[in-house]
């Protein structure tokens, strides 16, 4: 046996078989790979600044979508108020969806600063897989 995987013959056949297994093995993981999209639906009010996870765009999740969980996402950020802000943002499952709520606490002031108000919004979040 020792012979066979010395042997010139039977080295490429033994090393393009292990290549074989492991780029079926890597195409099987990558097929139960699972990703989803979560749109925001919400109205966002004008000149208001929100600390949000949507604010490139879409929210791509990899997880199994068969188990609903209530998400929790948290953004901080020095905004030019002077303060120093936490985003919070809440999504309970609802089926397929997803409740929506923001909220914002302020974390802390410089000693002259005058904070934004608060704008809390409601709202929906699809799936979209």
């Amino acid at each position: 046996m020792l012979q066979a995987l010395t042997s010139s013959l039977y080295r490429p056949v033994a090393v393009g078989g292990l290549l074989l297994a492991l780029t079926l093995a890597y195409g099987h993981s990558a097929r139960n790979h699972h990703t989803r999209r979560l749109v925001l639906h919400t109205v966002a009010e004008p000149d208001s600044i929100y600390l949000s996870a949507w604010r490139n765009g879409d929210v791509v999740l990899s997880d199994n979508p068969r188990v609903p969980s209530t998400l929790i996402f948290t953004t901080r950020a020095s905004v030019s108020d002077g303060c120093r802000w936490l985003g919070t943002e809440t999504l309970e499952p609802i089926g397929r969806s997803y409740l929506y709520r923001y909220e914002e606490t302020i974390l802390g002031c410089d000693e002259d600063a005058v904070p934004y108000r608060k704008t809390p919004r409601t709202g929906i979040v699809t799936v979209e897989d």
